[in-house]
């Protein structure tokens, strides 16, 4: 085991240590606390995100990764870039000073070598080193398989079915990133006001690979605006947690 798998191994036995690891939903909250020491104490790491791959492995969920590839690289003095979309030509023109370049070039050598799988990279408008009138850049990396669709078969096999009843779901939260169109929070917890069967091809709609269309359910509740929103989410999608009013009352009557 090399030092950091050792470190966080340490890190990760004292933070779990106050939990009930014996049942879903202990498990859950100790690994709401790993991101929790994460986001607060490993941001600029750069094995954040094993640490939090190990404490997904040995918790037993999907894991959690940050954005981190922007923080490992120093925005040089004069570094400028801008996108510019033709809405008629369908023409893409990325414009950088010397240092903008580099800075990029530096963005893409981490985000090449990354062993996360989930990392990416967002340069947003109006943030350095990006324009005001730049549109926003970001940057992933995939295998050749997501161009060619070769592994598509085989995808939902690492996920299996949760046993869940749907009725019985009183409250859903977002581990991952929520769907950009909802004004919503991930690690926030939001109360469910109905459930119904969806087909898996509605217009709002978080896609889960292909296949098992029935654990699509239709979902009701109030976003961070105040607002009702109805949205579709996969029964077995690892990045939403779906919460029993027994599990929800079973962390309200916790002691602190």
């Amino acid at each position: 085991m090399s030092r950091p798998a050792e470190r966080y191994a340490e890190l990760l036995d004292q933070i779990i240590l106050p939990f009930d690891l014996t049942h879903d939903f202990g498990r859950k909250r100790a690994y709401e606390a790993t991101i929790e020491y994460a986001r607060k104490e490993l941001i600029d790491d750069p094995h954040c995100n094993e640490f939090l791959g190990a404490a997904a492995k040995r918790l037993g969920f999907a894991a959690v990764t940050f954005d981190t590839l922007e923080s490992r690289v120093k925005l040089p003095k004069d570094a400028w870039l801008d996108v510019w979309i033709s809405d008629e030509d369908d023409e893409v023109a990325l414009t950088g000073t010397p240092q903008g370049l580099q800075y990029l070039i530096d963005l893409l050598t981490q985000l090449r070598d990354s062993g996360d799988p989930e990392q990416h990279i967002h340069l947003d408008r109006a943030i350095l080193p990006m324009t005001e009138n730049s549109a926003n850049l970001v940057l992933f990396k995939e295998e050749e398989t997501w161009f060619t669709g070769a592994a598509g078969e085989n995808a939902q096999e690492e996920f299996p079915e949760r046993d869940i009843d749907p009725k019985q779901i009183y409250a859903i939260q977002f581990i991952h990133y929520p769907p950009d169109d909802l004004p919503i929070s991930a690690h926030k917890l939001y109360r469910v006001l109905n459930v119904e069967v969806d087909d898996g091809y509605s217009s709002t709609i978080k896609e889960f690979g292909e296949g098992r269309e029935t654990r699509y359910h239709r979902f009701a509740f109030v976003a961070d605006n105040g607002e009702k929103f109805n949205y579709s989410f996969h029964l077995d999608d690892p990045a939403v947690n779906y919460f029993t009013h027994r599990e929800i009352l079973s962390l309200a009557m916790r002691p602190v």
